[in-house]
């Protein structure tokens, strides 16, 4: 009597363990099949960011470069004379 117990106890167990076993198999089968997988390329993605910041750096600094061309020196002189003439009136 005690042993056809045991044996029941036994037997469900190990059904159970077949029955979430199964259904968890069936469900990566299903997952695999039906789903799309996601794959991000961090290597390529962070290449082309780095790339844009530097063409972003180098065209302002060409601006710059070009800003600088188009003022002549008589002007920066006459701004330096402006500019220190303000400083000493308000000091």
């Amino acid at each position: 009597m005690f042993s056809n117990y045991i044996f029941l106890i036994i037997t469900n167990i190990v059904f159970s363990i077949l029955f979430i076993y199964g259904c968890q198999y069936l469900w990566n089968i299903l997952k695999d099949s039906y789903s799309k997988k996601k794959t991000k390329d961090l290597v390529n993605m962070q290449i082309k960011k780095y790339k844009k910041m530097i063409d972003e750096i180098q065209c302002s600094q060409n601006a710059k470069s070009t800003y600088k061309d188009k003022i002549d020196k008589n002007e920066i002189n006459k701004m330096d004379i402006e500019l220190s003439d303000f400083i000493m009136n308000e000091l």
